[in-house]
């Protein structure tokens, strides 16, 4: 019980994991925080990919890497062309 009389609380911030860094990189608790990606919000993304939107603008906007931005548009054409495939 002594552990707990020597943590302070206000150091503590709520749902953190001591030492815990978000999928971004950055400290817990930083602003604009994405702790996971939705497969809409992935869809909405791709989508502006497809439409021609330049990769480098969106991924400083959403703050994703350039190669998992790639990575996903690959990943949903193959979906696509899996999903047009006819017998």
């Amino acid at each position: 019980m002594n552990l707990l009389k020597k943590s302070k609380i206000a150091e503590v911030v709520p749902g953190a994991v001591e030492g815990a860094r978000s999928a971004t990189g950055s400290a817990p608790g930083a602003a604009a925080e994405v702790k996971r990606w939705s497969v809409n919000r992935k869809k909405e993304v791709v989508l502006r990919l497809l439409r021609g939107e330049p990769v480098d603008a969106i991924s400083r906007e959403v703050s994703v890497p350039i190669y998992r931005l790639e990575e996903w548009r690959e990943r949903a054409l193959a979906g696509i062309d899996a999903g047009l495939k006819e017998r």
